[in-house]
């Protein structure tokens, strides 16, 4: 196990060429990014893609941000597989990030200090959390694993937050993780439907419109996720009372919104 999650950070430290020396090389959709070429061993370029990034601002980022699986630039379609160093660090207006099912990798202190950060999902495609990723973040109740298996993870990954934070691995997984070295020594709790770490005041619910294209509403009290009709989630977040969130980022289709026990459907158009 040791030497695969070696040879896997060795593997993705290769891919960090061919960037601009510029913060930033495209700025789409309210997103920096700089844009990357993956060099494979032996020589070549690989994949091309995007690294989300920041303007050198600590305030870059605010409220609810959405980041694409891909965007188009110059009229090339390019996944988005990395958040970069210190992308969201010091955002302490951003309330929520939804991450693609593209991300490979976290980077060092990309999200540190982001004070109202409650909750985050982390996609089935990570491959590696970098150190102090998630530093000084303090309301931040839960992260979602979303792969069954255990991924790179540096020895302070959730430095500052491990005594607070709830680490949520897939349904019979936690024996897995525990046995990966990296993963030792951290607090972990199995999402298998009763794991009683989320708490919702009540179960009654409402969303609308329905059918919904822009905005979604949501009158609920807790921790709400929204799937699609695959059961990934798309979009996890705490509601009081009510609470409005854009849909930019969603395609068309049917939606599940659930709060406690409770589900609805949504169609998205």
């Amino acid at each position: 196990m040791k030497r695969t999650f070696i040879f896997s950070v060795l593997t993705l430290a290769l891919m960090m060429v061919c960037q601009s020396a510029f913060a930033y090389d495209y700025y789409v959709n309210g997103i920096y990014y700089r844009k990357a070429t993956q060099q494979l061993p032996g020589g070549g370029c690989g994949e091309t893609y995007l690294i989300v990034v920041n303007d050198d601002d600590p305030n870059t980022y605010s409220g609810d941000v959405v980041i694409p699986e891909t965007e188009t630039i110059n009229g090339e379609s390019l996944r988005v597989r990395y958040i970069g160093s210190e992308a969201f660090y010091g955002c302490v207006n951003l309330t929520s990030v939804t991450l693609p099912n593209t991300i490979v990798n976290i980077g060092f202190h990309s999200f540190a200090d982001c004070h109202l950060l409650e909750v985050i999902d982390i996609p089935a495609s990570i491959q590696q959390i970098n150190s102090n990723a998630f530093s000084y973040c303090y309301e931040l109740d839960y992260i979602f694993i979303h792969t069954n298996q255990p991924f790179f993870l540096w020895d302070d990954a959730f430095a500052d937050i491990n005594d607070h934070v709830h680490i949520v691995v897939p349904c019979n997984c936690i024996e897995v993780f525990e046995a990966a070295e990296e993963w030792q020594g951290i607090q972990l709790y199995d999402d298998c439907g009763n794991v009683g770490i989320v708490e919702n005041k009540t179960a009654t619910m409402d969303v609308y419109p329905n059918p919904a294209s822009e905005t979604l509403t949501i009158e609920a009290e807790g921790l709400v996720t929204i799937s699609d009709e695959m059961g990934r989630v798309v979009r996890t977040l705490f509601v009081d009372n009510k609470q409005t969130i854009d849909l930019q980022g969603l395609a068309s289709g049917l939606y599940f919104v659930k709060v406690g026990t409770e589900v609805k459907k949504v169609m998205v158009k």
